[in-house]
């Protein structure tokens, strides 16, 4: 089941028309096949089953409280029935193989060639696959960046059961100086920048681009009772140290 999900998901990205502004992105409907949507909706964890992430030592100490994480090879246990444990643990595999990567950085060949130098002498770059689920509770907010230095493509998935709550998307942004830029790594004022649009939080939608000095992302304050934004995160990223600055992105993470 896993790896026919698996050929859906990169037939569908391979397919998708790419935007250019104001930086390159795909935004993909049906992602997954409709008929095994409502089977993830039903399987995703409790929320006694997920990390606050800023408990993993992944973010800074000031990163939200709010936005709780869950990892593959989470055990079953009090707050995770086996059921649900070998379901995510199965996807996670099949959703990390090389066939899928391989489809996302093709994607995006002609950012990644720019970025990485790639050329007939050197067609490609190594990268880790990292993938796992995120949950944003009300209060939570992200300020607009370009990503940590080690990443290369982000990929979201959208998870929600209705679409009604359309602006829990991830925002685009322009800075309002036209010339700034940003290596990777700070969260900045969302009043230096200009919004330009919301990828809307739609079920079972893609939202995936590449890392560069100008892809100025973020999340608008989440508001509402008992709001629950539900992602799923495939990252691909340089392995640890590969940019020379191991020690500098021990935390780095800024997930969208």
């Amino acid at each position: 089941m896993f790896s026919a999900v698996r050929r859906h998901v990169a037939y569908q990205l391979a397919n998708a028309p790419l935007r250019a502004y104001p930086f390159p992105h795909v935004v993909v409907p049906e992602i997954f096949p409709p008929e095994f949507y409502p089977l993830l909706r039903a399987s995703l964890p409790p929320d006694e089953a997920y990390v606050r992430l800023n408990a993993t030592g992944r973010v800074g100490g000031a990163y939200s409280p709010a936005r709780l994480a869950f990892f593959p090879g989470t055990p079953a246990g009090p707050a995770l029935d086996a059921g649900r444990a070998a379901f995510w643990n199965n996807f996670f595999k099949a959703l990390a193989h090389e066939e899928l990567s391989s489809w996302i950085m093709a994607k995006f060949y002609d950012t990644l060639a720019r970025r990485f130098g790639l050329g007939p002498r050197k067609p490609g770059v190594e990268l880790d696959t990292e993938i796992f689920l995120m949950r944003d509770l009300e209060t939570y907010a992200l300020g607009p960046h370009s990503d940590s230095p080690r990443k290369a493509v982000s990929v979201l998935f959208y998870l929600p059961e209705r679409g009604d709550r359309p602006e829990l998307g991830t925002s685009l942004y322009r800075p309002k100086d036209p010339a700034f830029r940003c290596a990777g790594g700070p969260h900045h004022k969302f009043e230096d920048f200009e919004r330009i649009t919301t990828i809307a939080y739609r079920p079972n939608t893609l939202f995936a681009f590449p890392k560069t000095d100008d892809s100025f992302h973020g999340v608008e304050p989440v508001t509402g009772a008992a709001v629950r934004r539900d992602v799923m995160l495939i990252d691909l990223k340089l392995p640890r140290g590969a940019d020379g600055r191991a020690a500098a992105t021990a935390r780095e993470d800024a997930m969208a």
